[in-house]
């Protein structure tokens, strides 16, 4: 019972002042409607150029999930992020997030014809992405928290979630509930209203679950608990 107390007690904080933080940077909500701009137009140029230009769009995306990643950092560091910190974002974690993205490819390309063959084929690859959702959802965190290489990124986040499912998963399964229920509510608005909610809930996401991060990692359930009796 002391347990989900504590958890409680950390969803509270991380929510609250995820809250907080979120609306003292609001403009940093509008970078996911300016990120689809980059995206639709850099999609638009590079399509005629075949795989040259599927990899163009490939490092676009990567790089808009750099600047997210590294906004987030500047917000948990210092609590407020400046358009200096949005101009050197792109390029912050870029060759962190183009290596994950390396290595799940390369491992699906790999794996993908083999299972195919198997008359189970489409339930094992489903299975192996749950597994990797589960196992490697912190790695956004320790992309920008831990500074570890591509296999140490995998590694870390698979003892964080081994060691944290129990807290981790909850307050990011409730984000995933809100996406959709948004997709929903949302449907009918103008496009570009849609990327700004979104974008709002994404960021508040991130901020959350950073926020949480940094409470469990390095901690344990029982120094948790007695932190809190302390308290």
């Amino acid at each position: 019972m002391e347990w989900l107390t504590v958890t409680a007690q950390l969803y509270r904080h991380a929510c609250v002042k995820g809250a907080q933080l979120a609306v003292k940077n609001w403009p940093v909500l509008f970078t996911v409607l300016l990120y689809s701009w980059i995206l639709a137009i850099g999609t638009a140029i590079a399509a005629p150029f075949g795989m040259i230009g599927g990899f163009a769009i490939t490092l676009l995306f990567a790089a808009c999930v750099s600047s997210c990643l590294s906004l987030v950092e500047t917000i948990l560091r210092t609590n407020k992020a400046t358009l200096e910190d949005f101009r050197a974002s792109f390029g912050a974690y870029l060759s962190d997030v183009i290596g994950v993205a390396f290595i799940s490819w390369i491992f699906f390309m790999l794996l993908t014809p083999i299972i195919a063959q198997s008359p189970q084929g489409l339930l094992i690859l489903t299975c192996i992405h749950i597994a990797m959702f589960v196992f490697f959802n912190a790695v956004p965190e320790l992309i920008y928290i831990g500074r570890f290489t591509v296999f140490q990124l995998l590694g870390e986040s698979y003892s964080f979630i081994t060691e944290n499912w129990i807290e981790w998963f909850p307050i990011t399964l409730a984000f995933v509930a809100l996406w959709v229920v948004l997709q929903v509510l949302a449907g009918g608005l103008p496009a570009p209203v849609q990327s700004c909610l979104f974008g709002a809930l994404l960021y508040l996401a991130l901020i959350v679950r950073g926020l949480l991060f940094l409470e469990l990692q390095g901690s344990s359930r029982r120094g948790r608990a007695f932190k809190y009796r302390a308290h």
